[in-house]
């Protein structure tokens, strides 16, 4: 009876030792710093709607499949009964346009886009892409896929660009020459949209839009005669003389470029995770993501 009873003592003796010493162990020891991961910025207005699809969360969109600001004219405003823009689009050849963010997801790569969609006049003297409606060859994003594909581009003769101007130009430069510009591929032009105008959709790069209190967001289109001088040439399509330029109006990029540096920050650690490819400049001064992005080990696969 009293072996038994010393048994169980000890028993109970051993099991408090067990539950106790992990956490006398941790309190010894010295506190470690663990870098803060900043996932979601609960500052960007998409964060305090209301929850459309609570049990979705994306670091950039929230809850929503894709966000959207948009501009338009007072000549748009007037054909489909909506309210004047105090900061919109002049009337011209473009109507409307918008910035879309969306993530999208190549093999194994994820990242994300700032897609530019509009409405454009479709008489405008700009090269266009082939036929009544166009889409992107199937080709694009998995240009390495095909046998024999070698990537080679038939597109650059109308492909639309997108640059940014710095305001306040301190040399002559800077007055020529825009900071950022690149060429981007149509993903969808559909010429005879509505009456008169054409709709299209070109994929967008997130950190080639800058902040509207310092740059002016242009887009432009390659135009239908060729610039004759030399400097001329040298230029791409989309940045010649020749060219139809529009601005990017202000109030559209106040409302959508805290997200655009949100897109372009996420789309370089999803890269990084993979690739080792560099972070932005803005993820890298702001420490915002810790180690969160390091390169993920590939486990080995047995074939």
């Amino acid at each position: 009876m009293n072996q038994n009873k010393e048994r169980t003592m000890r028993f109970i003796t051993i099991s408090y030792l067990l539950a106790v010493l992990p956490s006398m162990a941790v309190a010894t020891e010295p506190a470690r710093k663990t870098p803060t991961v900043s996932a979601i910025n609960m500052t960007l207005p998409i964060h305090q709607r209301q929850k459309l699809h609570p049990e979705l969360s994306d670091p950039v969109l929230g809850d929503q499949a894709a966000i959207v600001e948009w501009a338009w004219s007072p000549q748009y405003a007037k054909r489909f009964n909506l309210p004047v823009q105090p900061d919109g689009l002049k009337d011209g050849g473009l109507w409307l346009i918008g910035v879309k963010v969306v993530r999208k997801q190549v093999q194994e790569h994820q990242r994300y886009t700032c897609n530019i969609v509009g409405l454009l006049d479709n008489k405008l003297a700009i090269r266009t892409p082939p036929g009544e409606m166009y889409t992107i060859t199937p080709g694009y994003g998995w240009a390495g896929g095909l046998p024999g594909f070698r990537g080679a581009d038939t597109t650059t003769d109308f492909t639309p660009g997108q640059a940014a101007w710095i305001r306040k130009p301190k040399n002559r430069s800077e007055e020529t020459f825009p900071e950022w510009s690149l060429t981007l591929s149509y993903l969808l032009y559909y010429r005879h949209f509505q009456p008169n105008m054409a709709f299209f959709e070109i994929e967008g790069a997130c950190g080639y839009f800058r902040d509207p209190v310092t740059h002016r967001n242009e887009i432009g289109f390659p135009g239908l005669v060729e610039g004759k001088n030399n400097a001329d040439r040298k230029r791409s399509a989309y940045n010649k003389s020749s060219a139809v330029k529009f601005d990017i109006p202000d109030g559209l990029m106040r409302r959508i470029y805290p997200y655009t540096v949100e897109a372009d920050d996420w789309s370089s650690c999803l890269m990084h995770r993979l690739s080792a490819s560099s972070l932005t400049t803005h993820a890298l001064v702001t420490k915002r993501f810790g180690n969160a992005c390091d390169p993920v080990v590939k486990p080995q696969v047995n074939r």
